[in-house]
Parts: structure tokens; sequence; C-alpha cells
């Protein structure tokens, strides 16, 4: 069961306007920006989307190998 929906997005506008686009409000409780690697930290049965120009975020690099071992980690434990 997805407890949390973590969004990559290049920034905080993007992240928004997903928001928007899917009937969501940036302040929900179960969505999140994921703006640094940290927020990651800790969170399991999370549900990651990935907006278009998330990789030009300035720590995408960073962030999309720490989201990738928890895909991984996800995949192999269910």
């Amino acid at each position: 069961m997805i407890s949390l929906i973590a969004v990559l997005a290049c920034d905080a506008r993007e992240f928004e306007t997903w928001c928007r686009n899917s009937g969501l409000s940036p302040r929900d409780r179960e969505v999140v920006y994921i703006s640094r690697r940290e927020k990651l930290r800790g969170l399991d049965n999370v549900k990651v989307i990935r907006c278009p120009r998330w990789d030009q975020h300035p720590d995408a690099g960073r962030i999309d190998e720490f989201v990738r071992m928890l895909e991984q980690r996800r995949a192999h434990s269910g």
C-alpha cells in the first residue's frame, strides 16, 4: 500500500503545476516535493512521480541514485 507520493520536479513551480493537474494540493500531507535527497530518508511505501523536467533539478543525479535504490529495495522485498 502506497502511503506517500514523492514528486521529483525541476522546481517548486513544476511541483505545484503537477499537483494542480493531478487534482491535489501541494499542502496535502501525502504529497511531497523532493527538493533534496535527504527528504527521501526513512520513506517507505512511496510512489515516485517524475515530472517532465525533473532532471534539470540541480541535485537530480544524487536524488535519482537514491530513488533507484529505494525502488530496487521495494522490488526485491515484495
